[in-house]
């Protein structure tokens, strides 16, 4: 019976154990995932407030146009030609993940079509005006990045002129025939041969103002637009107050006149109802001309340097703070050679406030430093009886603290007078003052047979005494 009891004791104690061990080791696997986020977002907190730039940022850069409109470009294909273009702009951030951003960009934008259907090109100089609210992700980046991605959506202004090639550098207009060749002459209607039609060689010269040639009948029209620039960009920290910025605005123009050709226009001529768009893409190099230089922080910042001189003495004991090992002493009080007070007879009460100098160094002090006498403890009955129980544990403090003459008892009538004030004298079967192992296992069987009229927290209790004795 016992031995199945304890088995199951033992086996429920392990099932607890490993439950709580998993349940402790999942609420501390969760506790840890808690304040790792905690600590990055305090990191990501300081980093974000200590590199953003809240002067304004001026910008300078260069890149490329490209169109997208009725003028499929499909005869040169380069895009670096003919539509280049440049860009300044000015950053000006409220936090470190919003902003806004004022950039102008002029350049120029060129197509040719060359098809047996037809045949159009144009160029405009552009100049457009925007004006974003920009987004960089600084809230949800990790600190000490390099690279910085941001979105940006404004409103923008454009101004074009779109021009024509027309003409050869003679002044003879183009005619373009089935054949693929340029003219000086049209095309017979039957498609014969026409031996005084001269081929002719595109100048690439855009020199027709394509406005005043009126050729759809369009009229004076306005070269200026609104437009809805949307911005996707990388920025390269390159030093705390320098930048690198990649980037590409898309505008949708809201106007189909960017290049000449519209649903409006003539048979060769016409175009589709969708208005003009484009897109710049470019590098720009950005500085921060405003803001104060920052000092470059050292190790030794917080460092009290005075602390480590020679000749300090902080609390004027005569004793430099390099070699005192008591800097809190109360000034004018009598020190040694390491700053502390000084304790002539070491009884651990200071010169100072020693009542008896020179007490013997076997007795115990008080608190100013008296001896305390075999009379002083005797008259003191119940002090000295606790330290006559403590010698049991500590022998070799006898020697110092001593005990009263005559009164002083062994060790098995100390146990044994402990042992009759404890509820386990029931088990102490032999009356010596402690409990045997096989006290403790007749206690036991005397418990589950019904003969020990005692509770499981009794038992339970009797086998920590056991252990702790």
């Amino acid at each position: 019976m016992l031995n199945r009891l304890v088995h199951i004791l033992v086996i429920t104690s392990f099932g607890f154990f490993g439950y709580a061990q998993e349940s402790d080791s999942s609420v501390a696997d969760s506790e840890s995932n808690v304040a790792a986020k905690d600590s990055v977002r305090s990191a990501r907190k300081v980093w974000n407030k200590e590199n953003t730039i809240y002067k304004p940022i001026i910008g300078l850069g260069a890149g490329v146009f490209n169109y997208f409109g009725e003028v499929n470009n499909n005869e040169r294909t380069n895009p670096l030609i003919n539509n280049y273009g440049f860009q300044a702009s000015v950053i000006k951030n409220f936090s470190p993940s919003f902003g806004v951003r004022f950039d102008v960009a002029y350049g120029k934008m060129t197509a040719r079509e060359r098809s047996v259907e037809s045949n159009r090109n144009f160029s405009t100089d552009i100049v457009a005006f925007n004006v974003h609210a920009t987004y960089n992700f600084a809230g949800i980046l990790p600190p000490k990045r390099f690279l910085n991605p941001f979105i940006s959506i404004g409103v923008g202004a454009i101004n074009f002129d779109a021009k024509g090639d027309l003409k050869d550098e003679n002044g003879v207009a183009y005619n373009y025939w089935s054949d693929g060749t340029l003219r000086s002459l049209a095309q017979p209607v039957d498609g014969s041969s026409e031996p005084s039609a001269e081929i002719l060689r595109a100048d690439y010269v855009y020199e027709t103002d394509l406005r005043k040639a009126n050729l759809d009948s369009l009229g004076t029209y306005k070269q200026f637009a609104l437009a809805l620039p949307f911005t996707f960009g990388l920025h390269f920290k390159v030093s705390p107050r320098s930048a690198i910025q990649l980037s590409s605005t898309f505008s949708y123009a809201f106007t189909d006149l960017i290049d000449n050709y519209t649903r409006d226009g003539i048979e060769g001529r016409k175009g589709n109802k969708a208005n003009d768009m484009f897109l710049f893409t470019s590098i720009s190099y950005h500085f921060d001309f405003f803001t104060p230089k920052k000092e470059k922080k050292s190790q030794f910042d917080n460092m009290e340097f005075f602390e480590m001189d020679e000749k300090t003495d902080t609390d004027g004991d005569g004793i430099p703070d390099l070699k005192d090992y008591c800097p809190d002493t109360p000034s004018g009080g009598m020190v040694d050679d390491k700053g502390c007070p000084l304790d002539s007879d070491a009884d651990g009460v200071d010169d100072s406030t020693d009542e008896e100098p020179g007490t013997d160094v076997n007795l115990n002090v008080n608190k100013v430093g008296v001896g305390l006498t075999e009379d002083m403890l005797a008259a003191q009955d119940s002090l000295a009886t606790i330290r006559a129980k403590m010698f049991i544990v500590y022998p070799d403090m006898e020697e110092v603290y001593g005990a009263v003459k005559g009164e002083r008892m062994s060790k098995e009538q100390l146990m044994s007078e402990v042992m009759n004030d404890s509820p386990y004298a029931l088990v102490d079967l032999n009356g010596n003052g402690s409990i045997s192992v096989e006290e403790v296992y007749t206690a036991i069987d005397k418990f589950f047979d019904g003969e020990l009229d005692v509770n499981a927290s009794y038992m339970t209790g009797l086998i920590d005494y056991f252990f702790d004795q």
